[in-house]
């Protein structure tokens, strides 16, 4: 029977954030039932690019596709955890290229020493595993239309100029961020991680998903239940 594993990260005001964001926050300025009114209404303010989410291309090329014009099965479907928490620097092409990625992957998620730790409330470590612009181009040359890190962010910060963003992003094939990987053993899943309908915006929030039929995995909602 299928399963689904969260692979998305919490968001909060504690929630670790790119270098210069303002930290996402939650209010309530009208409604509330401490108030005495009947609800509770919310209000966010916050990045695009906070906690998991996704970038569309515009994020990086001008005049590329914006969030509300990426087809919604680039999000959905098949795809492959790829296992490479023994890197130590960077997933460039030649680890790829050892890793046995199955021919025709088109959904490629990388799991690395990133997500050892729940790094979403550590402070910013600028010695993450990055995506190397090598790595990049493996992807984009074999027809790869997402691709996921277990971190804020990408590329390095010594790398002002972002590669492996605009490799990927100027192929059109999106990146997903922020992500948690550390229950998902290596293999092929079916990836559920469209992101909210917003227009004219170069990312947004998703709620991440693998749906597997592995009955491995222990953290894991059945068929319609629900997680908190």
């Amino acid at each position: 029977m299928a399963r689904y594993i969260d692979i998305s990260i919490p968001t909060s005001p504690a929630t670790t954030v790119f270098p210069g964001d303002p930290a996402p926050e939650f209010f309530w300025p009208g409604w509330t039932h401490e108030k005495g009114n009947p609800a509770n209404v919310g209000f966010y303010k916050g990045g695009l690019h906070h906690g998991t989410h996704v970038d569309a291309p515009w994020h990086f090329i001008p005049g590329g596709k914006k969030l509300d014009a990426i087809p919604v099965d680039t999000w959905l479907g098949a795809c492959e955890v790829v296992d490479l928490r023994h890197l130590t620097c960077c997933v460039d092409a030649a680890a790829l290229d050892a890793a046995g990625v199955l021919e025709g992957t088109t959904r490629l998620l990388f799991k690395t020493c990133n997500g050892d730790v729940d790094f979403w409330t550590r402070p910013w470590n600028p010695d993450f595993i990055y995506i190397d612009q090598s790595a990049a181009i493996w992807c984009t040359t074999r027809g790869v239309r997402l691709v996921g890190l277990d971190y804020l962010t990408i590329d390095p910060p010594t790398e002002p100029t972002f590669p492996a963003h605009l490799e990927l992003l100027g192929h059109e094939t999106v990146i997903l961020e922020n992500i948690c990987l550390r229950e998902v053993p290596a293999g092929s899943y079916e990836l559920l991680a469209a992101p909210v309908k917003v227009a004219g915006v170069d990312g947004g929030w998703c709620r991440a998903l693998l749906r597997t039929a592995d009955r491995r995995i222990t953290s894991l909602i059945p068929d319609g239940e629900t997680q908190a």
